[in-house]
């Protein structure tokens, strides 16, 4: 394996091919209690206006967070009738206190006062930046729209700042399936191809009709253009483990209704999905699961009609209807593999919080110095439309999620200690570098072998220096030297041992004279 001089994680069993004592742990990240975004601006309502979950975040090089949030205002008459939304904007120089420009754009309630950027019933957003794109159209975004005359479609806009949009295409994809979710779109350099996350729709048995499809996958599409999308696949769905968690179809009691179209336990709503820790690293899936199992009581709601008729609704609602995020990661963008045994990434917030019914891992994390920031929506109203009524009523707002550089996955050896050893690689650059914690008392020793596994001169186990601290880039040493520049080129085993620490990544750094 040629690895050159880039940043190898633990995120699977690549860069173990041998090893005794360790195992592979996630590292959910911490979730500040506090959001940094809510609807509170002057021209936001907070008594009609939520945020919907459907946002996106980009760092910029400048230094910038910026977000287009997802604004949602309901009508007075009924909680589940969305009125008006659209995509207002806002940035920060801390990635925790945004500012909400007034940018005069579009005209909103007799005024055009506000940070909108995108208008009408749009669903959401998910900004990325084109590479390929003429300047004018360097930042896209793709949405489903809900206004009638396009109700249900999936357009694609574009701008040359991420402020002043233009619309620019429908997006047309082959095969049903729907993208009723936040859609992922980004040039993918390992296959010169745009890829596209979405939904599909899966009809389980029991489905008779058209339309009765019940239950949610994540599939991906590949484009040359932006407008012709093949090579579908689906790519995250409820596979027999995630099937057999709860018994479903059961009702909770003799009285109560069955569960229509025989649905799942779960399924997955919609996935974010990038490349870490760069455009030539793995893939990384923080997938949002909708769990759904029993039946609760039925709600009665007032809608109002096409006709702008209001009538009484009775809806049958499954709990527990809450959103968590699970991690997975892929070396093709295909196979995904489930990290953490299957527990919670993201996790709603505590009972009475702005996010304790619903998270949804937002696109494109940011980096901020040694840290990645992964920012999320969050609301304290379930998927049925039901709000945590420790919350006093309906709350809303984008979150922000702490983890540490490279952070996502560990290699982790216990008290007892442990060891890995990688399959041959080549390498290019002139000293080695880990990410670690070794806690107060545990260590790394690092010896290099040569392709059939002896240790080379000068280079052992007993040569090495312990390695003890936390450091996101601490370098190894045999002795007096740090360097392998002499190594570099030639095929190589890296040999970790480890005792009562967490190894996060590793990577060979610096040319000849730096």
């Amino acid at each position: 394996m040629d690895i050159g001089s880039r940043k190898q994680l633990f995120v699977d069993d690549r860069f173990i091919a041998a090893g005794r004592g360790v195992e592979r742990v996630m590292n959910p990240p911490h979730q500040a209690p506090e959001p940094v975004v809510t609807a509170g601006a002057p021209w936001e309502d907070p008594s009609d206006t939520s945020l919907g979950i459907y946002s996106s975040v980009l760092g910029e090089d400048d230094g910038r967070v910026r977000l287009w949030y997802h604004v949602r205002r309901a009508r007075e008459d009924s909680e589940r009738s969305l009125d008006q939304a659209w995509v207002g904007y806002a940035e920060s120089t801390d990635g925790i206190h945004f500012d909400k420009p007034e940018l005069n754009l579009i005209e909103e309630g007799g005024s055009t006062a506000n940070n909108i950027v995108i208008p009408g019933k749009i669903g959401g957003s998910s900004v990325w930046i084109d590479p390929k794109a003429p300047p004018e159209e360097r930042y896209k975004n793709q949405s489903k729209v809900y206004n009638p005359d396009v109700a249900m479609q999936f357009h694609m806009h574009g701008s040359p700042d991420g402020i002043h949009w233009k619309w620019l295409r429908r997006l047309q994809l082959p095969h049903r399936g729907g993208w009723d979710t936040q859609s992922i779109i980004f040039r993918d350099p390992a296959i010169g191809r745009y890829v596209l996350y979405t939904r599909r729709w899966v009809a389980k048995r029991h489905t008779t009709a058209e339309g009765n499809e019940n239950y949610r996958t994540v599939r991906r599409l590949e484009s040359d253009d932006l407008i012709d999308w093949d090579n579908q696949k689906t790519v995250m769905w409820p596979d027999e483990d995630d099937l057999a968690t709860y018994e479903t179809g059961a009702p909770l009691d003799a009285t109560a209704p069955e569960k229509p179209y025989g649905r799942t336990a779960m399924d997955y709503y919609g996935a974010t999905v990038f490349k870490y820790p760069d455009p030539d690293g793995v893939y990384v899936m923080l997938a949002n699961a909708n769990w759904y199992w029993f039946n609760r009581e039925p709600v009665v709601t007032t809608v109002r009609d096409d006709m702008d008729v209001l009538r009484t609704e009775t809806q049958q609602i499954y709990g527990p209807s809450r959103f968590d995020v699970r991690l997975s990661v892929s070396r093709d963008g295909v196979s995904f593999e489930r990290c953490g045994g299957r527990r919670p990434f993201l996790s709603p917030g505590a009972e009475g919080s702005y996010s304790s019914r619903m998270v949804w891992a937002m696109p494109h994390p940011v980096r901020m110095g040694d840290e990645i920031w992964i920012y999320y929506s969050g609301t304290n109203r379930d998927h049925d439309g039901l709000v945590d009524p420790a919350g006093g009523g309906l709350l809303s707002g984008i979150g922000r999620a702490v983890l540490r550089l490279d952070g996502f996955v560990s290699a982790d050896a216990g008290y007892g200690g442990g060891e890995i050893v990688t399959p041959v690689v080549r390498f290019e650059g002139e000293r080695l570098e880990l990410n670690l914690d070794t806690g107060g008392g545990g260590a790394v020793r690092v010896e290099l072998q040569d392709g059939e596994g002896r240790p080379l001169r000068g280079y052992t186990e007993e040569d090495a220096s312990w390695i003890c601290g936390n450091s996101v880039r601490m370098p190894v040493r045999w002795g007096d030297s740090g360097g392998v520049g002499p190594l570099a080129g030639q095929p190589v085993r890296i040999r970790f041992v480890m005792r009562d620490c967490k190894l996060y990544a590793f990577q060979f750094v610096g040319t000849a004279g730096s």
